[in-house]
């Protein structure tokens, strides 16, 4: 994709199927760049946990869309050997005809622990399989001895119809993961960062890009947020307030980066298990969140105009590619995506 241009995604919902399709045609129809399939085996809730399998929807929107990119927000490689990642990609790209994305990231204790697979050295790891996921993309076969992947003359085929192939993201905002883009991504997609913390973090991963010999230029700069849109902007704050609070109790480092303290440390799940016997524990601790939390929050929440200033600001410190995750019932989706429509028609008649 061009990291020059200004393009806008959406993530969908975890579930059911026929909200995921409902609104991943309707985002393709009215002209959105990309659409981000979250990759979980447990989805995050309240009251539902249900998770469609990533692929397999991304397969069967394949035949549904005809121009938006499609792509999974974000897939780990604790779960799927780099090899096979490549061959889910390529698969996608082929059926596609060019329109897939990768994307990656370094993986969450919910989809891992409770299954039996070791969340260990999640970086280092995440480095590795990076390294394998290019050479098996660029090189005819790969050897390659590393200290978790093991590869003798291995390829992957059909290679994507995209050359030389599908860009790839990489989720994240530690400094560990911001260099791991720059050396090694086409792409940075962290999420809910301030603009000031927007604004460092690209410089640290184009500043990486420049040690590993790469164009910086090159990379396309996106931004994962979370929100809601409305035609007033107190309907827009009473939606979102609640969902926000819970969101931020799962990232509390989003909290202390305002200068605030979080009420607990129990329900962030990078790397702590969230189940849904902790629901109600969760829900009441949510509710002691003040409200200046999430109004200081990077997370989003009012008008048309409302999001035009927001994102205008992202804009003027080096984002090209907004990708909203819309913090509403999935019945109420395409209200939102309405909305954006007309944040993403100024955007495109302006820059």
């Amino acid at each position: 994709m061009d990291p020059t241009k200004v393009k806008f995604g959406m993530e969908g919902p975890n579930s059911p199927w026929s909200a995921i399709l409902d609104i991943a045609v309707y985002c393709d129809k009215i002209g959105l760049d990309s659409y981000w399939m979250p990759d979980h085996l447990v989805a995050t809730g309240v009251k539902r946990w249900d998770a469609i399998e990533a692929w397999v929807a991304l397969g069967a929107l394949a035949v549904k869309t005809e121009k938006i990119m499609l792509t999974t927000g974000v897939s780990d490689t604790y779960r799927y050997h780099p090899a096979v990642i490549v061959q889910k990609a390529n698969s996608l790209d082929v059926i596609t005809n060019g329109r897939a994305m990768l994307g990656l990231g370094i993986g969450e204790a919910m989809n891992l622990v409770p299954f039996g697979i070791d969340y260990d050295k999640p970086v280092g790891r995440t480095i590795e399989a990076v390294k394998i996921i290019r050479m098996l993309l660029e090189e005819d076969f790969v050897d390659f001895e590393g200290k978790y992947y093991k590869l003798n003359q291995a390829f992957v085929h059909p290679k994507p119809v995209q050359q030389p192939h599908y860009p790839i993201y990489i989720a994240g905002s530690s400094p560990r993961t911001m260099r791991m883009v720059g050396r090694y991504a086409d792409g940075w997609l962290p999420a809910n960062l301030s603009v000031e913390k927007y604004a460092e973090g690209r410089e640290t991963v184009m500043n990486a890009a420049k040690e590993a010999g790469r164009d910086p230029e090159k990379l396309d700069m996106a931004h994962f947020m979370y929100g809601v849109l409305a035609k007033d902007r107190d309907e827009a704050r009473e939606k979102a307030m609640l969902p926000a609070k819970l969101l931020l109790l799962t990232r509390p480092r989003i909290i202390e980066a305002m200068g605030f303290e979080p009420p607990t440390y129990d329900f962030e799940m990078t790397f702590k298990l969230v189940f849904p016997r902790d629901a109600k524990a969760w829900f009441e601790a949510a509710k002691k969140v003040p409200d200046e939390v999430v109004e200081a929050s990077p997370i989003v929440y009012g008008t048309v105009d409302d999001y035009i200033e927001r994102f205008e600001q992202y804009y003027k410190v080096g984002c090209r590619h907004f990708v909203m995750n819309f913090q509403v019932h999935f019945k109420a989706l395409k209200e939102c995506v309405d909305l954006y429509q007309k944040v993403v028609e100024y955007f495109r008649e302006t820059y």
